[in-house]
């Protein structure tokens, strides 16, 4: 059965009759974010379970105030905003990269249409895939690319097609997603993917970097697959703050920072990590419940690094 309509008076008063303070803000905030969006998305951290399992419907700890709702709800937004901006910049220098070096080893503009010129499927295996999943990998991704290549009416693309008959993947990568990108090193030849770890390392100047200098393939294709899914948790306005993805849902907000890092040159990534402090400690010395929640998450121990490191890029700013 469908959820009645509720007046935003309405709504105040089911909050307040499930145990939480509404305030003269409350109103114009559900106005302007909604109920859904504000209530249902950042309810989770102050539940009283409890209670609510005696009631049958939601009942909040003593003392949650609306604001406390808002508050985790516009941290989480500044969160993405943040973050979104550098996983861009990542995902144009991997997807330059891989571009790049697939392009480099196969001249022919149309050999990303060649099975021949992927890796084997033991080699795919060798990887950390399935290798039962090999050929049906190889023929969604060459689907993928046949398909943008001859049906999309972007413009570089439909200008490519028209003038030269062929659109190399030098150009057709720009009309691809993060994430058709990912697919596509995975399927990459193992030499070609060590070219494009060794590209992005060279591209961030961090060939001969201590801490991130060259890392292997074996990280690329981890570290692809979680800034992908964080990249679209981001684009798609999803819970940032509590995240976690991998296979094992293991990778969380805090651990995906020091995977971004290796895309980035340092000037970025101080900025971002600039940034971060930032939102963090205003947010964490904000009010009590949130900054209880934060905690738990280890928002704090990611301070501390995200301190510790820029500490690191200073020095070795003022050492240049």
């Amino acid at each position: 059965m469908c959820k009645p309509f509720l007046t935003i008076s309405q709504q105040m008063g089911l909050l307040e009759s499930r145990g939480v303070v509404t305030d003269g803000a409350t109103a114009s905030i559900l106005m302007r974010e909604g109920y859904y969006s504000v209530v249902n998305g950042y309810k989770e951290p102050f539940i009283d379970d409890e209670k609510t399992s005696e009631a049958g419907d939601d009942r909040y700890v003593d003392g949650t105030e609306f604001k406390d709702l808002y508050d985790l709800f516009s941290f989480d937004r500044l969160l993405r905003l943040i973050t979104f901006r550098y996983l861009i910049m990542a995902e144009a220098t991997a997807k330059t990269a891989i571009a790049h070096c697939f392009a480099d080893a196969h001249r022919d503009p149309d050999d990303y249409l060649l099975q021949a010129n992927y890796c084997t499927r033991k080699e795919f295996g060798e990887y950390g895939k399935k290798e039962e999943d090999y050929a049906t990998e190889v023929n969604r991704l060459i689907g993928i690319l046949s398909r943008r290549r001859d049906k999309s009416s972007t413009d570089f693309i439909a200008h490519y097609r028209s003038d030269y008959g062929k659109v190399p993947i030098w150009v057709l990568c720009n009309d691809l997603t993060f994430g058709n990108m990912e697919h596509f090193f995975n399927l990459m030849k193992p030499r070609e993917k060590e070219a494009v770890c060794k590209m992005i390392a060279e591209g961030t100047g961090r060939l001969g970097d201590k801490v991130t200098g060259y890392f292997d393939v074996q990280t690329a294709r981890v570290s692809l697959e979680v800034l992908v899914k964080f990249r679209n948790i981001c684009a798609h306005d999803e819970r940032l703050y509590c995240a976690h993805v991998g296979d094992r849902k293991n990778v969380n907000f805090a651990k995906m920072v020091w995977m971004l890092e290796r895309y980035l040159t340092n000037p970025e990534f101080f900025s971002f990590l600039d940034q971060l402090n930032n939102l963090i400690q205003r947010y964490d010395d904000k009010n009590g419940s949130l900054g209880h929640i934060l905690s738990a998450l280890g928002f704090p121990e990611l301070l501390s690094k995200i301190e510790e490191r820029i500490q690191m890029l200073e020095k070795g700013n003022a050492e240049e």
